[in-house]
């Protein structure tokens, strides 16, 4: 059974895109976690305790012994297995509905998240169904199938309070569906409910709120001309201009309608279960809203970021931080303590950093001659490029707060794990075409 699983018959090569991520950015990690929340706990209730250094020093060694074990991993075995792991995840998921909530979402079980990885087996799950039908890739049936393998794993996220990862496992769909062959008309078709609805939601959030609704006017706006190039552009292509303009209208107009109606309920006493799913997307529109919510967080976050201006305030003058007003500033919120100690010009590197990591990723995947392979990769690049949208998005107000931490820069155990994992796992496949 071992013989199936791992094979030394692999080259072992480190991209070097890899070595900088995988070196630059837990280095930066550990320095600023030790000023920022680096209180000391005991580990799964034992009698000895570490400090959160500590503890995330041992996960990055644990992350980088995962790497270099995945290097013999035969992918194979994954394409052969998929499906049975893809039925074990499920239920795995389930698991934390047994134990308490932890900061108000459900999706801990026993001191590790199953969702962080979970959307490894997810991503592999899809890769193979989408490679198996990569002949019928435009077929609605096979669209369909498709979003279900998706839609069941983020529903029980939104059960478990968990929007945030539940965005996560959404924001491989099109880009997969797109990589494996899908028609850009088809890819727009799939998007356009989540541009109607945030549209309409903005309007609903500002009326509610009584707020000036020229935002959701400008927004409205860029939407209608983003379908207007959409349609000048199929107009030039074989596509039945009628039916693709017809579908995108009724799509518009039930997106609409199905958004009052939800919107309606979220207000109604009898959402007391999706209470928090109404808040998430107040923030989401207006960030700054709910003041001692996630816009109190926000508030914080931007004085921190503002205060540190192009070089920073250093540790010892970092007041965001030292004084406890930035909450979550080891987590969610790591990214406003790196910029309110060490500046922009630290922030830029992170991002040159991460951008750097996502084009070598796309350019693996692209040359990579099996598709199944090929679809690993995007669908890695985009859940890792999706929290680092958002994580350096919520710090200055531009993206909700869904409470997902900044790759391989963020404490925490099971999100640094599967993030070595997910590299590593890349790294096998750019040697092993």
């Amino acid at each position: 059974m071992i013989n199936r699983i791992f094979t030394l018959n692999q080259k072992f090569y480190i991209r070097f895109p890899f070595i900088v991520t995988c070196v630059i950015l837990p280095l930066i990690s550990l320095y600023v976690l030790n000023y920022a929340g680096n209180f000391e706990s005991s580990i799964l209730g034992l009698n000895f305790s570490l400090s959160r250094v500590e503890k995330q020093f041992l996960w990055i060694v644990l992350g980088f012994i995962t790497f270099f074990i995945i290097q013999f991993f035969r992918i194979r075995f994954l394409n052969e297995k998929i499906y049975q792991l893809y039925i074990i995840t499920i239920i795995m998921l389930l698991l934390p509905f047994l134990d308490d909530a932890v900061k108000g979402a459900q999706n801990w079980f026993f001191g590790f998240q199953p969702s962080e990885f979970g959307k490894i087996i997810i991503v592999i799950a899809f890769s193979k169904f989408l490679s198996d039908n990569k002949k019928n890739i435009n077929n609605p049936f096979t669209i369909l199938v498709s979003s279900i393998i998706i839609l069941i794993p983020a529903l029980i996220f939104l059960y478990q309070k968990d929007i945030g990862t539940s965005l996560v496992y959404l924001s491989i769909f099109i880009p997969m569906l797109y990589w494996a062959g899908l028609k850009p008309a088809y890819c727009f078709l799939i998007f356009s409910p989540i541009g109607a609805g945030y549209v309409k939601m903005s309007f609903l959030v500002h009326e509610s709120f009584n707020m000036d609704i020229i935002t959701p006017i400008v927004t409205l706006s860029a939407w209608i001309i983003l379908n207007f190039i959409f349609l000048s552009k199929l107009y030039k292509q074989k596509f039945n201009i009628v039916i693709i303009t017809s579908s995108i209208i009724v799509i518009n107009i039930l997106t609409s309608v199905a958004s009052d109606i939800s919107w309606n309920y979220l207000e109604s006493k009898d959402s007391k279960t999706f209470t928090y799913v109404k808040k998430r997307i107040e923030n989401f529109i207006v960030p700054s809203l709910n003041p001692q919510d996630g816009g109190y967080q926000v508030a914080q976050s931007k004085i921190a970021v503002g205060s540190g201006g192009m070089f920073g305030n250093g540790v010892s003058q970092s007041t965001q931080v030292e004084l406890d007003y930035l909450p979550e500033a080891d987590t969610d919120f790591i990214i406003a303590s790196i910029g309110e100690a060490f500046g922009f010009i630290v922030i830029f590197l992170i991002i040159l950093i991460y951008m750097n990591l996502f084009y070598w990723l796309l350019d693996y995947a692209y040359r990579s001659r099996n598709i199944f392979n090929s679809l690993i990769i995007v669908g890695f690049s985009s859940m890792l490029f999706f929290n680092c949208i958002i994580s350096l998005g919520m710090v200055v107000a531009i993206a909700p707060v869904t409470g997902l931490p900044a790759p391989l820069l963020s404490y925490g155990g099971t999100f640094t794990l599967s993030t070595f994992i997910m590299i590593g796992l890349a790294n096998n496949i750019s040697n092993n075409n």
